[in-house]
């Protein structure tokens, strides 16, 4: 991205580069909140099932970033976008774009730093790399789906529908639903092999998670038939989160 140059208004506020920076956790968070200057906002709730996962994200990509060397944080007075975590201890931390700022014939020249931000909590200014986070701030949380995505809607229907087949003992294996493949029969649009998986809902509150894998011959003159079933039983967290889609 280039980089922006501004003639801005700014204040010099009490700073301290945090060298200690404390991991937010998620538990901790309640909501975050993109603001623009120019208008528009939009809040991603932790107790939303679907707009949990972005705060998962973007913590993640606090979490992870690497601290620059700089040691002065400028307030610019109106950042284009502002990133508000809301904790659920009442502080509110702010995330907001980084700026580099010279004199030039007594004018302050401030310019948008790429990939940088500047992260603050209880007065404390820590300043943080991370394109990504830069980025998303900036117009990546525009494009977030509002609740599940249509390709996810699909699976969970057509999942719905091939497990009434397997069997009522497999009724508990509801939660992450996945087509995780579809193979045409000879070539044909009506007639295919599904492969399909999830998780057992019970696992989201006691534990362990069960995975269920199934495939099924569907056909015009067959209907739906079972080809096999299969359990992994007490998988990993990994595992349980990429079923779900929290990681790659």
């Amino acid at each position: 991205m280039k980089k922006m140059v501004l003639l801005i208004l700014f204040v010099f506020l009490p700073h301290e580069v945090y060298a200690n920076f404390q991991a937010l956790i998620f538990e901790d968070v309640n909501t975050i909140e993109v603001k623009r200057s120019s208008g528009g906002n939009r809040t991603f709730s932790r107790y939303d099932g679907y707009e949990e996962v972005v705060i998962e994200k973007v913590l993640k990509w606090i979490n992870n970033a690497e601290k620059s060397p700089e040691t002065t944080s400028i307030k610019e007075q109106n950042p284009p976008a502002t990133l508000e975590i809301n904790l659920t201890s009442g502080t509110v931390a702010t995330i907001e774009p980084a700026y580099n700022c010279t004199s030039d014939n007594g004018q302050r020249v401030c310019t948008l730093v790429d990939g940088e931000v500047i992260y603050t909590v209880d007065h404390v200014q820590t300043r943080l790399k991370s394109i990504e986070l830069f980025d998303w701030l900036l117009v990546g949380w525009k494009y977030e789906s509002k609740g599940a995505p249509k390709e996810e809607l699909l699976e969970e229907t057509l999942y719905q529908r091939y497990l009434t087949y397997v069997g009522d003992e497999f009724n508990d294996y509801i939660l992450c639903p996945k087509i995780d493949k579809i193979v045409r029969i000879g070539g044909s649009t009506s007639r295919h092999i599904v492969y399909a998986s999830a998780l057992n809902y019970s696992g989201h509150h006691d534990g362990p998670y069960h995975t269920l894998r199934f495939s099924v011959t569907d056909t015009p003159e067959n209907e739906v038939r079972i080809n096999d079933i299969s359990l992994d039983k007490n998988i990993s967290e990994q595992e349980s989160r990429k079923q779900c889609r929290r990681e790659d």
